[in-house]
């Protein structure tokens, strides 16, 4: 539609400039053309034609037909009026009718767009580099943005999250520090914190009611199995009840050690030689072993070796890893128990610790069997929080030389 709108105003003007002169012949007046459509008439992409109506003869053309440069070659004198294109190429036609001295004329002005597809063919190279190159330039740069704007959020968020895996169970007391924490993520900080308080406050509120329940039954127990040992005769169901009496006893015993476990101010460092303690615990443990027919070994390979710790809290670690022992292999089996540089290793001839088991076992109250009353499932969880108060570890494998578990407890300096 542009070509043909640039097309009639061009045959318009054009037809508008025919004129007769003196000796009767017809001419065009091209002066302001040329000023106007001089570019396209001088690459002789512009021309015209005056035909008469009844004799079909051309009376003005602008490079005669047949003459190399003539764009009217190949076009017929006998085309429609208004806007054509003549088939199979870039050229446009239009056609008007016009009366010079009582005589009618076709006008016809061609027009080739060769120019155009010359310039694209020449324009459209440089557009699709220039196009290409800002486009990739533009992608480097998104892509640099991208990088640097993900490293800004991934690393705040990062050391966020190495403050939150920082924070243990036994260290409830820690907070986030949110000095350095970037305003977006100040509102996950703030709420982790307040989160962190509520849970310290709901555990301090379970370890004081744990604490209160257990010394409120220890009193009411006490009379229990005085009254079960003296009033009642002897009998199948007095020693069963005396052992079940005796079972809540020793839970409530080991609530009160998880107690005092948990409370870090009771604590009193010394220095204290290993292999006294362990030496003293063995000697007040031996009955227990000799009932199951079970053998007893304390090996010290250095029994001058010494630890900063608190005396009560390394008696309850060793008689419960001992304990333990007695209570997790049968009749006739062996316990040995050896002191070396810093470190207690208790090992036993049981059936030793599914590996899946390792971490749960320092839970509490958990057992592999919960029908089995052999234990409270309190004893490892105890040992495990008292030896969160030092710069300890504790670990289990299977790998003892008796060939069931072993339990190694070692101290840094």
């Amino acid at each position: 539609m542009t070509i043909e709108s640039v097309m009639n105003g061009l045959t318009k003007e054009m037809s508008e400039s025919l004129y007769i002169d003196d000796s009767g012949t017809i001419k065009l007046d091209d002066s302001e053309l040329i000023m106007k459509w001089g570019f396209d008439a001088l690459f002789s992409n512009l021309g015209y034609r005056l035909i008469e109506v009844d004799t079909q003869n051309t009376m003005l053309m602008s490079v005669p037909h047949g003459k190399e440069g003539s764009i009217f070659n190949g076009i017929s004198l006998s085309i429609p009026m208004y806007f054509s294109r003549v088939e199979g190429s870039n050229t446009s036609i239009y056609r008007v009718k016009v009366e010079l001295a009582d005589k009618s004329y076709y006008f016809d002005a061609v027009r080739s767009d060769l120019l155009i597809e010359l310039a694209n063919e020449a324009v459209e190279p440089t557009i699709v580099d220039v196009a290409t190159t800002v486009i990739l330039m533009t992608f480097i740069i998104f892509l640099s943005v991208s990088v640097i704007a993900i490293k800004l959020i991934v690393k705040p968020s990062s050391h966020l999250t190495k403050q939150i895996q920082h924070i243990k169970p036994e260290d409830l007391h820690k907070r986030i520090d949110v000095e350095n924490v970037p305003n977006e993520l100040l509102p996950i900080a703030n709420a982790m914190n307040d989160a962190l308080s509520r849970v310290e406050e709901s555990f301090e509120q379970q370890k004081r009611f744990i604490a209160d329940a257990a010394h409120e039954l220890r009193t009411p127990l006490t009379i229990l199995l005085n009254r079960l040992e003296l009033k009642i005769p002897p009998s199948p169901t007095k020693s069963e009840l005396f052992d079940d009496a005796h079972f809540i006893s020793r839970i409530v015993e080991q609530l009160l050690d998880l107690s005092r476990a948990q409370n870090t101010s009771s604590q009193h460092h010394i220095s204290i030689k290993l292999s006294d303690v362990v030496k003293n615990v063995c000697s007040h443990i031996a009955p227990m072993v000799i009932d199951k027919n079970q053998a007893l070994e304390l090996i010290g390979e250095n029994d001058l070796s010494r630890v900063n710790v608190d005396e009560g809290e390394l008696t309850v670690i060793v008689k419960n890893l001992l304990e333990n022992a007695i209570k997790h292999i049968p009749e006739g089996g062996r316990i040995k128990t050896t002191v070396s540089n810093n470190s207690i290793i208790v090992e036993d001839s049981g059936y030793g610790i599914p590996k899946e088991f390792h971490r749960q076992i320092f839970e509490r109250f958990w057992r592999e069997n919960q029908s089995n009353r052999n234990g409270s499932g309190l004893g490892l969880a105890i040992t495990k929080e008292l030896i969160s108060h030092y710069n300890a570890t504790i670990t289990v494998n299977n790998n003892s030389s008796l060939g069931g578990a072993k339990f190694t407890v070692e101290f840094y300096k």
